[in-house]
């Protein structure tokens, strides 16, 4: 699968960029023999093209190494380099179309047609090589996340379009018809200026820290969400810096403790890494969720006032909202105990009931010494407040407070 393609960081980029430098020399190598033997001024031209894009893809090599590396004085890394390179790479595409607007355009005299066919044969077969160098450079950049091979491979199609020029330049000069090559150029000028202020936008994006593609938040958002236990997202920050993306997400979980909270944020950190390719750091923020009621729960005896002695076996409880902040009491009820006449398991039983209607703390009489409700409460997050209070009117005066709203 392609996600688990990308997230191998052993998969070095620096290996295309040599094949690229190595094509390059050949490149310009072949042009500068056939524009000796032809005598063709735009051959030539493109020659000295070549030449400058043998520098471009050195500096795509060498700025791949140096995003590599690691130093203690660059704590994010050096990753933007490859952003930097992709924008020189960049600035060659406009010189390679100021290049042929120069020689193309402003050349007065017809071209040499010494050597036509050896010429248009070794052209033909150079464009064939480069485009499906191209294709295998996009694909790998692609793959690797790559900004500098991206633009590496937009600058091989640039060379394409120079190359296919003097094809029509030599073919306009063998029939009579020079002017060809002129009209060709200027829509090959067109192109190679679209190319490049594609990567010159992308690369000045990431290099002024903005925001990854809508597309790639929305799938961050996605896969934190799968998480029942996050019940609100306050915001998420995703930015490139070369390769690999960096998230901040600022979330709410419906937790209060802290190693449980932690937990579920390294799972939260997994999964973002597992589904969404070149995550390189994630900084997750949590806070618990807050709530505009506290819902207390008493244990009451058959009266419905005094307090029950035993948890598992209380005739009612009464549930007592009390708001945040405020603390005003907003709501009592007094529920009838559904597991009372149960045989076993009736703490655990009355427990998972009042989990289930929203109960943030109990008060009882006497504690569960590690009984089953001590755990219940304890994985819920309830709260157990053991009290001398007697009655249910003594727990709202010692410990919420006798105001009712």
């Amino acid at each position: 699968m392609k996600s688990e393609i990308s997230l191998e960081k052993n998969d070095d980029p620096s290996r295309v960029a040599l094949y690229s430098t190595i094509l390059n020399i050949g490149v310009a190598g072949t042009k500068g023999v056939l524009a000796y033997l032809s005598g063709s001024s735009a051959l030539l031209a493109d020659t000295i093209h070549g030449l400058s894009d043998t520098f471009a893809s050195l500096l795509v090599l060498v700025g791949i190494w140096l995003s590599q590396k690691k130093s203690g004085e660059f704590p994010w890394g050096l990753y933007k380099v490859e952003n930097f390179v992709a924008l020189v790479s960049a600035i060659f595409i406009f010189f390679a179309g100021y290049e042929i607007v120069h020689y193309v355009f402003r050349k007065k005299t017809l071209l040499g047609i010494a050597y036509f066919y050896p010429s248009v044969l070794g052209l033909i077969g150079l464009i064939l090589i480069i485009f499906l160098f191209s294709r295998y450079e996009a694909r790998k950049a692609d793959d690797l996340n790559s900004p500098s091979l991206l633009a590496d491979a937009s600058h091989w199609f640039s060379d394409i379009a120079s190359t296919a020029i003097v094809l029509f330049a030599l073919f306009g000069s063998w029939v009579g018809y020079p002017v060809i090559d002129r009209l060709a150029a200027l829509v090959m000028v067109v192109f190679i200026g679209k190319v490049g202020w594609d990567i010159l936008k992308d690369s000045m994006r990431t290099l002024l820290d903005a925001s990854v593609a809508p597309d790639t938040r929305q799938r961050i958002r996605e896969v934190i969400l799968r998480f029942s236990q996050v019940k609100g997202i306050k915001s998420i920050q995703a930015r490139n810096s070369g390769r690999y993306i960096f998230v901040h997400a600022n979330l709410v979980f419906g937790i209060k403790k802290f190693s449980p909270a932690h937990q579920l944020s390294e799972e939260i950190e997994k999964a973002v890494r597992k589904e969404i390719p070149f995550v390189d750091r994630i900084i997750i923020h949590y806070e618990p969720q807050s709530k505009d009621f506290t819902t207390y729960a008493v244990p009451l005896g058959s009266d419905k006032r005094t307090l029950s002695d035993h948890f598992g076996e209380a005739s009612y409880f009464s549930l007592i909202r009390v708001s945040n902040p405020g603390n005003l009491i907003g709501e009592e009820k007094i529920l009838a105990n559904p597991y009372v006449k149960e045989e076993k398991a009736k703490g655990i039983k009355v427990s998972e009931w009042l989990v289930e209607n929203g109960t943030d703390t109990v008060f009882t009489r006497k504690g569960f010494n590690g009984k089953g409700p001590s755990y219940v409460f304890s994985s819920s997050e309830v709260e157990v407040v053991i009290t001398d209070a007697t009655t249910v009117e003594e727990v709202q005066q010692k410990h919420l407070g006798s105001a009712t709203s």
